[in-house]
């Protein structure tokens, strides 16, 4: 059984339960798989809360063949002088500071391309 999503170069799943372990699984948070042969024996390699990867059993996950609707906010705090260079750039490129930071974020990550 595919329990994978699979992007380009990363693949995600969903948590449903976390078998007691609250530490380091979430029920509703998307967590990377890893590749791994234990894959074959219904195990996944996932990075967990601790930002470690450990192989957890498989039916603690769902299938996710599509994140383009799965949206989450992200708030961040920089300096005055960090925000004013932010959007000096953005200026320059007529585009909002929003639009410049999930540029950055594209180019830097390898994340799975949104579905249009």
């Amino acid at each position: 059984m595919n329990w994978i999503a699979q992007s380009q170069k990363q693949r995600f799943v969903k948590c449903i339960a976390n078998d007691g372990d609250g530490l380091s699984l979430t029920p509703g948070q998307f967590y990377r798989v890893l590749p791994d042969k234990a894959e074959a024996h219904d195990m996944l390699r996932v990075v967990d809360n601790t930002g470690e990867d450990y192989l957890f059993d498989a039916s603690l996950f769902e299938n996710v063949n599509d994140l383009s609707g799965w949206l989450a906010d992200l708030t961040i705090s920089v300096t005055v002088p960090m925000k004013a260079t932010i959007r000096q750039f953005a200026n320059q490129r007529g585009i909002s500071m929003a639009a410049l930071l999930r540029e950055w974020i594209d180019e830097r990550l390898d994340l799975p391309a949104m579905a249009s």
